[in-house]
């Protein structure tokens, strides 16, 4: 009797032990909601000239939530709206309204380093559990070329008659974020892995930048030019972010916003990084056939950007001038429209340095592999050349 007392004791204890242990794991997960089906996630990195733009963006996609959206996904603001201080909020959609809750607030974020945007998605993960996570980064963006290399435009610089746009992080070195180091920080987080990232800035719709990050996320929605500070149209094309991504809705309703603004200049594409390395195949294919003295002037190509000498040229024309084989061209054509299913563009781009450019070529993205600027010291270091060349 004494031996059976005993065990049942030892039964109740193992049996308490379990239910603590799974309520302790259980409450690792803040949220008691059942999985969204897409969290989305505003990341706003520190830019002090762009942070009016922030707000109204965020603004902007709470009236969106309040008229589509839904309990199947989850809305995130992640904002450094002081230099050094980070505020982690829920969009709530409560009673037909759509309000702001602070989740949790944090300092040093170091968001220049893997280590800062592992941190930043780790602290979204258990707070808003998800099938798929999705991110839009609003800020300034100079493509692949490395951190510092430009010297970045600020508010002050522009007058009344030149408008700002955006141009990945602040407008000095010390905000400003390497793609690298961005793809680190979500490859090592527990997110892993992004369906899709919207880049909000300057020309990120560039075959450097997708493929570099082709392991961390499926898609990318960005623009190969530069986008005026305004940004992305969330009041209209922020509704094709929910319930499921419509990425062929949110370039044309970014198009038709644009080409009716008042400095009417937008490009947009999205980008299946799914296809990207068939295609870096294909690339090696031609540049390893072509003699080694062949080279393609970007002056002669359709330019992306205001710099001088050209640093982005559209894609597709150059490739039309690096070979004119037949079969090739054929072969690319196809693996084109896999790559970039969508894409749409105003007649003209506007750049802060060189004003309207006129558009007469326009594949939705960019290559510097032409480009005789300076900063082309560092791209042989780029994933995209490595790939592409032989080793």
């Amino acid at each position: 009797m004494r031996m059976k007392k005993i065990e049942y004791l030892l039964l109740c204890l193992l049996a308490s032990f379990c239910f603590f242990a799974c309520t302790e794991e259980y409450e690792e997960n803040d949220d008691t909601r059942l999985p969204a089906e897409n969290t989305i996630i505003m990341f706003f990195p520190w830019s002090n000239n762009l942070t009016s733009c922030f707000n109204q963006n965020i603004s902007d996609f709470k009236q969106v939530i309040q008229q589509h959206g839904s309990d199947n996904d989850r809305y995130v603001v992640c904002i450094e709206s002081t230099p050094g201080l980070v505020d982690i909020k829920e969009l709530k959609l409560i009673d037909g309204v759509c309000s702001e809750e602070i989740v949790e607030s944090y300092s040093d974020p170091g968001f220049t380093t893997s280590d800062g945007i592992s941190q930043l998605l780790d602290r979204v993960y258990p707070k808003f559990p998800s099938k798929v996570y999705s991110m839009t980064v609003g800020c300034h963006g100079t493509g692949w070329v490395p951190a510092g290399s430009f010297s970045t435009r600020s508010i002050a610089d522009a007058s009344e008659e030149m408008p700002v746009t955006r141009f990945l992080g602040g407008t000095t070195s010390e905000y400003q974020i390497e793609i690298s180091t961005f793809k680190e920080g979500i490859k090592n987080s527990k997110i892993n892995k992004l369906e899709m990232i919207l880049f909000d800035n300057c020309y990120m719709a560039n075959i450097e930048v997708a493929y570099e990050l082709k392991d961390v996320c499926k898609h990318i929605i960005a623009y190969p030019t530069e986008v005026m500070a305004y940004g992305f149209p969330y009041h209209i094309s922020g509704r094709f972010l929910i319930n499921g991504i419509d990425y062929e809705s949110i370039c044309e309703s970014f198009y038709r916003f644009y080409v009716n603004y008042e400095k009417p200049c937008g490009t947009i594409s999205t980008i299946n990084c799914l296809a990207l390395d068939s295609l870096a195949r294909f690339m090696k294919k031609v540049n390893l056939s072509l003699d080694t003295t062949i080279s393609v002037d970007a002056s002669s190509l359709q330019r992306m950007d205001g710099y001088d000498p050209t640093v982005f040229v559209d894609f597709e024309d150059y490739v039309y001038h690096l070979t004119d084989n037949a079969q090739w061209l054929s072969e690319f054509d196809h693996l084109m429209t896999i790559v970039i299913p969508y894409k749409r563009n105003t007649p003209t781009y506007y750049s802060t340095m060189g004003g309207q450019i006129p558009i007469g070529k326009y594949s939705g993205i960019t290559t510097s592999e032409p480009s005789a600027h300076n900063v082309m010291s560092a791209y042989k270091k780029t994933s995209w050349y490595m790939a592409t060349h032989e080793n």
